[in-house]
């Protein structure tokens, strides 16, 4: 009986200490299955993600073009001598200001690649110059950049600040005024001084009659047609260039006219423009720059 019993009690005393052992067990299975759960629906998390689209090649390249349009604009001093120029580039458009002349640029080709901006200056003389700007990198900003003009003279421009309003003010203030062309002579766009007439000079027609357009185009509609050999008053600070439906990049000016002219509904296809009406008011439109000359054409 002793011995009945004593083998009882050893079972009894057992009886704890597996309950415990089995529910140590079953927790221990439960936490592995939670964590092969979590790190299951961990490394599958990121696959449920929608991979970031990469940017297409234009986009690349638009990306570049803009990056170094805002690299050379700026307030920039030379190395040499004295004054500022003020350098604004965006989109398709430049605007060079140096003291208080108002450049009559036009932007040209962009080069990413090689860091090169293109602009091309319309003169006084109705030529024009295609100017390089090149950017010299220090890091990852531009600290310098270098005016390359047509005959391969070069000058060095150091950053003084990037623009500011107040920057981009004067530019308006000058374009609202307007400014003097200057002459073809000018060494450097650096050291254009301005003049009396404030950029607006006397143009004559050539042989041909022209249209005095509502708009730079050629699509833009005729408001009249002046007759051949008529003076203009051309404005040249307000010179920009137009890419026609054929692709070609055509400098326009915007001119004011007085005197004889024809309705556009009165062009005759064979004898031209006869004028049967005179203006009562001045009357102001668009011309093609290109075709209008310096001074009255030989007709002797």
């Amino acid at each position: 009986m002793i011995r009945g019993d004593t083998s009882k009690m050893k079972s009894a005393s057992n009886s704890p200490f597996k309950l415990v052992a089995t529910v140590a067990v079953i927790t221990a299975l439960l936490a592995g299955c939670q964590e092969k759960h979590h790190d299951s629906a961990n490394e599958s998390a990121p696959a449920s993600q929608p991979a970031a689209a990469e940017p297409s090649k234009a986009e690349v390249a638009q990306r570049a073009r803009e990056q170094l349009l805002s690299a050379v604009s700026g307030v920039w001093k030379p190395d040499t001598g004295t004054g500022l120029t003020i350098i604004s580039a965006s989109g398709s458009d430049i605007q060079i200001a140096q003291g208080d002349t108002l450049l009559p640029t036009a932007l040209g080709d962009v080069d990413s690649a090689n860091d090169t901006v293109n602009f091309k200056i319309f003169w006084k003389s109705g030529k024009q110059e295609v100017r390089t700007i090149t950017s010299t990198m220090d890091g990852d900003s531009t600290s310098s950049i270098v005016i390359t003009a047509a005959d391969g003279s070069q000058r060095r421009y150091d950053l003084v600040r990037r623009l500011s309003q107040d920057d981009l003010n004067r530019i308006s203030a000058l374009n609202a005024q307007g400014t003097a062309t200057p002459s073809e002579s000018t060494p450097a766009p650096e050291q254009a001084k301005a003049a009396t007439d404030r950029g607006v000079i006397d143009m004559y027609l050539g042989g041909i009659d022209m249209n005095l357009r509502s708009c730079p185009g050629s699509t833009c509609a005729a408001v009249i047609i002046v007759p051949k050999d008529s003076k203009v008053s051309a404005d040249t600070s307000t010179l920009r260039e137009v890419t026609e439906t054929s692709g070609v990049n055509t400098p326009w000016v915007r001119v004011t006219y007085e005197g004889a002219y024809c309705a556009p509904s009165e062009q005759d296809s064979t004898t031209g423009c006869a004028p049967s009406k005179g203006t009562d008011a001045p009357v102001i439109g668009w011309m093609n720059y290109s075709r209008l000359l310096n001074a009255p054409r030989d007709q002797s």
